[in-house]
């Protein structure tokens, strides 16, 4: 059996300037948003929290936490409709929701600051709360 090596764990094993690890990936610092809506029969695009920077990686344990909200769906993105945080999710039982855990949006950096946008497929009653955790250079 042979010896296989990750991308950063490659350049750990020669570092040199021109072969870096990006401070987001290895080191970097990490911010948290949190911030929570009482949503009364809402239908539509909550906004939550500030701005993440541009060049911030969304980390895959950050979470988006809800009550029972009837038969509806939520899917949460970084634009208005966006789902590449998480596809239209049920959340007709309390419970949390794992954002940006999927092979295609961890790791991504984000190409410009965005808002995190929370967007339903029917009128939302109960509370929302985000727990938005980024790394930065």
């Amino acid at each position: 059996m042979g010896t296989y090596y990750g991308v950063n764990a490659t350049k750990n094993l020669t570092p040199s300037p021109q072969n870096s690890l990006d401070p987001s990936e290895q080191g970097g610092r990490v911010r948290w948003i949190h911030d929570s809506y009482e949503a009364a029969a809402v239908s539509g695009t909550i906004v939550m929290g500030g701005k993440v920077p541009q060049g911030a990686q969304i980390l895959p344990f950050s979470k988006l936490y809800h009550d029972a909200m009837g038969s509806i769906t939520i899917a949460v993105g970084t634009t208005v409709g966006g789902t590449e945080l998480s596809a239209a999710e049920d959340v007709s039982s309390a419970g949390d929701v794992e954002l940006g855990n999927d092979v295609d949006s961890f790791g991504t950096k984000l190409s410009s600051a965005a808002n995190i946008y929370l967007t339903t497929n029917g009128a939302a009653t109960g509370t929302l709360r985000l727990s938005l955790a980024y790394s930065m250079a």
